[in-house]
Parts: structure tokens; C-alpha cells; sequence
């Protein structure tokens, strides 16, 4: 019955937006007492909650299945790109749900937390998996989390139908990936700094210094005064 009142808040969510939703209509909708959906949800937020969960995890199975698993590192990274933009095109405001603002913080609810965590530990694996081949530098979670924000502000342009500046989703999709893997393959370890005896070691292709104008000026003679 708990996933029945789900799936019925969902249908109402998709069609006619969360403000449709509410817990006396899901009873009516499920026909049943209008007291019973609070021994599954204790209030609309919690409903809400639940419904952001089931999202979350069905975009989590959709990103696994469309991925090329076996594929080289980069290719399996171009193929979770893609499947997260495949996702938003067939569901756009599932995609906006799961991200929606919410003022109670996640914590509070562990089995969206839960869900949400899968998502990003996924993220980190495909993004370590190039690290370790080589292809990609820094740490695994920080790159994985740079994809998501360019991913996630494609997306969230997209579905809010912001892109009217003369380039769509898929006019940017393909420059967007290059970019993200090209500048992180390119992208080398930050050099250890240099020992003392090499700094002050002068560079033959660097300009000369030029003085401070108070030492290019000469400084003037003082007059004598009457004992001078």
C-alpha cells in the first residue's frame, strides 16, 4: 500500500505539480479511508520525501544500465554523462524533483540520503577508475563532483528552458564532455615548489628587475648649514 500511495503521488506530481499533491486526495485517488495514508506518511513532507527517493533511485538504475561498464575509463565516463542527460530528457520533472530545494536537511532522512549517496559514490568510482588509469589527476570525489555541477547546470537549464541564447542541450552535451575530459586529462599534478638554492638561481630568459624609484633617483646633497 505504501509504494501503491507512491506511485499515485507521483502520477499527481507529473501531471498537475506538487502543490496537486496531498494526502486526502491520495486516499481518494487509492480509494481508501482518508486516515490511512498517515500510517504510511505522517505528513505531506514525509510523502514528498518519498517520492524524492523513489526518483532518485530509479535515476540511479537508469545511469547503471546505460552505461558502458566494460568500456575504457573516458568512454565510461562519456556514457554516464550521457545517461544522466538521457535520464532529464525522458523524465525532466523527476530530475527536478530529486534536486528540488527542501529546507530539512538530508540527514534527517536516511533513506534519501541513502539513495542520494549511492548516486555521487557511483560518480567516484567511474571518476577513480580513470585516476588510476592515468587519464585523469586529483582526487577521485572532487572530480566527480566538478562533473556533476557542469552536468547539473546543463540540466537544470535545460529543463527550466533557459537555453534560448542560441545553443541547446544538444548543441552544448558534446563540447561540454570534451571539455570536462580533455581539460582533467591534460590537466597534471601541481609540481612540488622548487628548493631554496633553485629560486635564488637567476633565469636567463626572465627581464631584469628594474629598481624601486627611490634607488634609481639620486638622493639629493644636502647644503652645508653654518657648521658645515
Amino acid at each position: 500500500m505504501r509504494q501503491r500511495l507512491v506511485w499515485l503521488a507521483l502520477d499527481i506530481y507529473r501531471r498537475e505539480g506538487i502543490d496537486a499533491i496531498s494526502l486526502r486526495r491520495l486516499a481518494e485517488m487509492a480509494g481508501i479511508s482518508h486516515t490511512l495514508p498517515y500510517r504510511y506518511f505522517e505528513s505531506k513532507e514525509a510523502l514528498l520525501v518519498a517520492l524524492r527517493t523513489e526518483c532518485t533511485q530509479a535515476f540511479d538504475r537508469h545511469v547503471h544500465e546505460q552505461e558502458h561498464a566494460k568500456a575504457p575509463p573516458l568512454e565510461r565516463i562519456r556514457s554516464v554523462a550521457e545517461a544522466y542527460i538521457d535520464y532529464v530528457r525522458r523524465w525532466p520533472t523527476d530530475y527536478l524533483l530529486i534536486f528540488a530545494a527542501h529546507p530539512t536537511p538530508l540527514t534527517q532522512y536516511p533513506d534519501l540520503l541513502a539513495a542520494r549517496q549511492r548516486v555521487v559514490e557511483h560518480g567516484v568510482e567511474v571518476a577513480q577508475s580513470a585516476i588510476d588509469a592515468g587519464l585523469l589527476h586529483g582526487d577521485a570525489r572532487q572530480v566527480a563532483h566538478l562533473f556533476w555541477m557542469s552536468l547539473h547546470g546543463l540540466m537544470t537549464l535545460h529543463v527550466a528552458g533557459q537555453l534560448v541564447h542560441g545553443c541547446s542541450l544538444e548543441d552544448l552535451l558534446e563540447p561540454m564532455i570534451e571539455s570536462m575530459i580533455g581539460s582533467k586529462a591534460q590537466a597534471a599534478p601541481v609540481a612540488a615548489p622548487a628548493a631554496a638554492s633553485a629560486r635564488r638561481r637567476p633565469d636567463p630568459n626572465r627581464p631584469p628587475r628594474v629598481p624601486p624609484s627611490d634607488v634609481l633617483i639620486a638622493p639629493r646633497r644636502r647644503r652645508p648649514g653654518p657648521r658645515g
